[in-house]
């Protein structure tokens, strides 16, 4: 009995033991990646110019009302932040900067695997809308005379993002068109309720998050970027 029970001891303080390890493994994995992400996030913005968008895409620029080519921008006139979009522990960085009084331009990327990916650009008529922590969700807005119209959600998987989410928003002009909204789940319409009964379980019941934006020197970089 005595050597029974001995042996049972012995199982529960292995099995114990397997447990606590596991946990330190996957941390330790995680905060090197983390720190590895820092720096590599660190190298990229310290460069004399930064790609906000990828280099040769158009835009619109909305103070002349036509298209444009992106080349690149002064590393002084760009913004950054960090946002915990997906779940992996390993924050996403922000990255936008002011071509003009009503133009700006956005970006986001992600690194994974060693590898720092971008994954999505936004044009001038369009801003970060912040995004709902460790859901793998963030919000598009585009933008008409500074107030959102169309409002992408946009879901970040990997090192892709596609819209999962859309509203339509023609109440800007006038609240008597708030009826006239439309609502939209991967490609179909649906009900204003349904929208956002899903949305909400889709996000977890989280609120919307805004990440703190800093601008882009050496003191920031080295300050945040740790």
């Amino acid at each position: 009995m005595k050597t029974t029970t001995k042996r049972f001891k012995a199982i529960l303080l292995l099995l114990l033991c397997v447990t606590l390890a596991f946990p330190r493994i996957d941390s330790s994995a995680k905060s090197a990646q983390y720190y590895q992400a820092m720096k590599a996030y660190k190298t990229w913005l310290g460069r004399n110019t930064v790609c906000v968008i990828k280099r040769g895409r158009s835009y619109y620029d909305i103070n002349a009302f036509r298209k444009k080519t992106y080349s690149t921008s002064r590393a002084s006139d760009v913004k950054f932040a960090l946002a915990y979009i997906d779940n992996d522990g390993i924050p996403e960085l922000i990255i936008s900067t002011k071509l003009n009084s009503n133009c700006t331009l956005y970006g986001i990327l992600t690194f994974k695997n060693g590898k720092i990916y971008r994954v999505f650009d936004a044009d001038g008529w369009d801003r970060f809308g912040g995004y709902y922590y460790r859901t793998g969700y963030f919000l598009n807005n585009s933008i008409s005379e500074g107030i959102p119209i169309n409002r992408d959600y946009m879901l970040l998987s990997k090192t892709s993002v596609r819209r999962v989410f859309y509203k339509f928003d023609c109440s800007y002009r006038m609240k008597s068109l708030a009826d006239s909204d439309s609502y939209n789940i991967n490609g179909k319409d649906v009900s204003k309720s349904t929208f956002y009964s899903r949305l909400k379980t889709a996000t977890k019941g989280k609120s919307i998050t805004f990440p703190k934006v800093y601008q882009n020197t050496a003191a920031n970089r080295n300050r945040i970027l740790k």
